[in-house]
C-alpha cells in the first residue's frame, strides 16, 4: 500500500516535456481559453454599445408618434451624429481661455471628431444601422421597449442612407428585409463556432502526434 503511494506522487511529479503532445495539447487549451474569454468581451461589449445607441433614439423620439417620416429619421440620426458637438464647442471655449493647456483635453477631443467622421461616412456611404421605424409593428415593440439588452432580440435594425431619405422626405418608405438586433446567445453561438475549429485543430495535431509516436515505437 506505501508502495503504491509513493510510486503515485512520483507519477503526479513527473515534469511535461515541452515538446510532448500533452504540453502542446495543455498549450491549446490555455490558449483557446484566452481567445473565446477575449471574443466573449468584445461581443459583450458591442452590444452595449448598440444598446446605447438604440437607448438614445428611444429617449430622443416622440412616444406619441404612430407613423415615422423620412424627415424624422433623417433629423434624429442627424441629431445623434451630432451629440457630442456642444462638448466639442466648451473644450474649444476652455482651450481659447486664459493660459490653458491645449493638451488638456486633447484626446477627447480627437475622440469625438474621429467618431464624428466615422458615423457621418456610414450615413453618407454604407448607411446608418439603428431601428427599422418604417414598420409599424416594429416601432411599437421598439416604444415598448424597456431598454434592457436582452430584449435587443426583439426588435428589427435597418441600414439608412442620407441620400435615401433626402429623396423620400415628403413620401413614406416601405419596409424592407431588416435584420434582428443580436443578443448575448447569438454573440455566444459564433464565438463556439471558432471554439470548434479550433477543437477540428487540435484533432489533427493529435492525429500527427499519434504518428509520430508509432514511428518513434
Amino acid at each position: 500500500m506505501g508502495k503504491h503511494k509513493i510510486n503515485v506522487l512520483k507519477e503526479n511529479q513527473k515534469v511535461i516535456h515541452p515538446n510532448s503532445r500533452k504540453a502542446k495539447k495543455l498549450s491549446k487549451m490555455v490558449s483557446r481559453e484566452i481567445k473565446m474569454k477575449k471574443r466573449r468581451g468584445e461581443n459583450n461589449l458591442k452590444l452595449q454599445v448598440l444598446g446605447d445607441k438604440l437607448l438614445w433614439f428611444k429617449k430622443e423620439m416622440d412616444p406619441s408618434i404612430e407613423v415615422v417620416t423620412p424627415k424624422d429619421v433623417l433629423n434624429l440620426i442627424q441629431k445623434y451624429i451630432d451629440r457630442n458637438m456642444e462638448e466639442l464647442e466648451q473644450i474649444n471655449l476652455k482651450q481659447s481661455i486664459g493660459k490653458r493647456s491645449k493638451n488638456q483635453h486633447a484626446s477627447r477631443e480627437s475622440t469625438i471628431k474621429i467618431v464624428h467622421e466615422q458615423e457621418t461616412a456610414l450615413f453618407t456611404d454604407n448607411g446608418f444601422e439603428t431601428v427599422d421605424f418604417f414598420c409599424p409593428k416594429n416601432l411599437q415593440t421598439f416604444k415598448s421597449w424597456s431598454g434592457e439588452l436582452r430584449f435587443l432580440s426583439n426588435l428589427k435594425l435597418r441600414k439608412y442612407k442620407r441620400k435615401d431619405l433626402e429623396d423620400n422626405l415628403t413620401s413614406r418608405l416601405e419596409p424592407e428585409s431588416s435584420s434582428a438586433a443580436p443578443t448575448e446567445e447569438t454573440m455566444d453561438e459564433d464565438t463556439e463556432g471558432l471554439d470548434e475549429d479550433s477543437d477540428d485543430d487540435g484533432d489533427t495535431d493529435n492525429k500527427d502526434g499519434e504518428k509520430d509516436d508509432d514511428m518513434e515505437g
